[in-house]
């Protein structure tokens, strides 16, 4: 069987090691074509099981686009959307400019767009963590700003605002993907779970519907197991 059978017949997490393990390699066949194919299968689960979140936090009353203190400041697109005309003109632009963008990434740029689940539900406690990937404009203009480079000539461009930040409270550089980036994933950098980006969406969605920081919290979530019931495994 190749990459996409197995990763269908259900070898997530084996396929994904194996695809990342291949580095640079990845991008030559017989790798290529089924690994691109891997990738967007991923997406595809995962925007499948971010509309279902989304679903039901909206079912709960969950108020997206705000802080959790109830302030407006916040800039948000909605809670799930679709890449536009825009973004995808932004995607190509940044390929050009910073790319190779890791296959993972631009899967789910392509596939899933861009997701942003900060919000305010009443009584329900700060450093959740809300799963945000910013669409990629947000990389682009890190980009575009002129980010310092390292000595290998690669930068850090920006995916979704930190923990702390995400409570409307000041804290640190945000989550960012460093650029270009030739293999098949990559560590999703000033996270703290030190993951590469297809684990961190596994975590962050299959275990804690979107909300990663609950594995910080001293009391139970009592509407976890209704956000992550009957998920998509990826």
């Amino acid at each position: 069987m190749d990459y996409l059978e197995r990763y269908l017949n259900g070898e997530y997490q084996q396929v994904w090691e194996e695809l990342d393990a291949l580095g640079p390699e990845v991008r030559r066949e017989p790798h290529y074509s089924a690994a691109k194919a891997v990738a967007a299968e991923t997406m595809r689960r995962v925007q499948r099981n971010c509309a279902l979140i989304v679903s039901r936090l909206e079912a709960l009353g969950y108020q997206f686009g705000v802080y959790p203190d109830g302030s407006r400041g916040y800039v948000s697109i909605g809670p799930l959307t679709a890449l536009d005309p825009d973004s995808e003109s932004a995607l190509e632009v940044l390929n050009q400019a910073a790319g190779p963008l890791p296959l993972s990434l631009e899967a789910f740029w392509r596939e899933v767009g861009s997701v942003d689940f900060v919000g305010r539900m009443a009584g329900w406690p700060l450093g959740l963590d809300p799963l945000v990937v910013n669409p990629p404009e947000g990389a682009l203009f890190d980009v575009e700003d002129g980010y310092p480079v390292d000595e290998a000539g690669r930068f850090d461009a920006g995916l979704a605002p930190d923990d702390l930040h995400k409570d409307n409270i000041s804290g640190g550089g945000p989550y960012s993907v460093r650029l270009p980036e030739e293999s098949a994933d990559f560590p999703l950098l000033y996270e703290r779970h030190e993951l590469h980006f297809v684990p961190y969406l596994r975590m962050a969605i299959l275990l804690w519907g979107g909300f990663p920081g609950l594995e910080e919290q001293d009391q139970p979530f009592v509407p976890l197991a209704d956000l992550i019931g009957d998920l998509e495994a990826f």
